[in-house]
């Protein structure tokens, strides 16, 4: 009798494929959100209390915005990547001139409304009844003189590694990308896909800002968050995007130390 053919050695079994990753929605990034700044405003106010909070505060908000998206994505199930996310320098060139292009559309604008803006509700008759909206010892453009605050480098540090880098990180680089991935963009802007994500994403980024210290001289962050995520979309890092977001912040302080007493 003839011998029976040997049988077919099964190919060896790899791993199992990762599970799917949940179908995008607004519902993550929105409760993401709400629960960031809910212990964003915690901490704020409990620095108030606590000496050692209060001198680290800054601190603190940073390490909660730059492991928030991760902490998020755990719980459900989606991996967030920081260098998809667009925590990269590259490309430099598209970075710079996107960079470029931003500081000199915007920045003689964001210098004429800061003086149209103090020069009304500074005048008495109307911080009279604004109150907190001009912090006094206003001096007027005749009054003051361009100088840079004390510790400038220093300043300089820490508005891009402590404020900028790790709201970029989490409002652009995961609540934006999030958004996106729920209404993708169908439009382009000056180059940039852009879609409902990005005007949500700055509404977000300006009601947070407010619920975290109640000032709604905050709601003003809002147009400046329009160009922070058409960087993004436009250049598909962070990097532009940190640098002027960190660059208004600078742009602030000096005329606020310049102009005011």
């Amino acid at each position: 009798m003839p011998a029976s053919p040997p049988h077919p050695t099964p190919p060896p079994q790899g791993p199992p494929p990762p599970p799917a990753a949940p179908p995008a929605g607004w519902r993550e990034p929105v409760l993401a959100f709400a629960v960031t700044t809910a212990i964003a405003a915690g901490l704020f106010w409990t620095a108030r209390l606590v000496p050692i909070l209060h001198r680290n505060l800054n601190a603190a908000i940073a390490v909660l915005f730059f492991y928030a998206p991760v902490v998020a994505g755990r719980a459900v199930g989606r991996r967030f990547d920081f260098r998809e996310a667009g925590l990269t320098l590259r490309p430099l060139g598209a970075n710079a001139a996107a960079l470029g292009l931003a500081l000199a559309a915007t920045f003689p604008l964001f210098v004429l409304g800061f003086f149209v803006f103090y020069g009304v509700v500074c005048e008495p008759a109307v911080s009279a009844w604004l109150g907190r909206m001009c912090p006094g010892g206003w001096q007027g453009i005749g009054g003051g003189h361009l100088r840079l605050p004390e510790s400038f480098a220093l300043i300089a540090a820490n508005q891009i590694l402590v404020v900028a880098l790790p709201e970029e990180i989490f409002f652009r680089g995961y609540l934006l990308q999030r958004l996106d991935a729920w209404r993708p963009p169908r439009g382009r802007l000056l180059g940039a896909p852009v879609g409902a994500g990005l005007p949500l994403s700055a509404v977000l980024f300006a009601l947070g800002h407010v619920l975290v210290d109640f000032n709604p001289q905050r709601l003003a962050v809002f147009f400046p968050a329009l160009i922070f995520g058409w960087l993004r979309a436009r250049t598909g890092s962070l990097a532009a995007g940190v640098g002027f977001h960190a660059a208004c912040n600078l742009l602030a302080d000096v005329l606020h130390t310049s102009y005011f007493r």
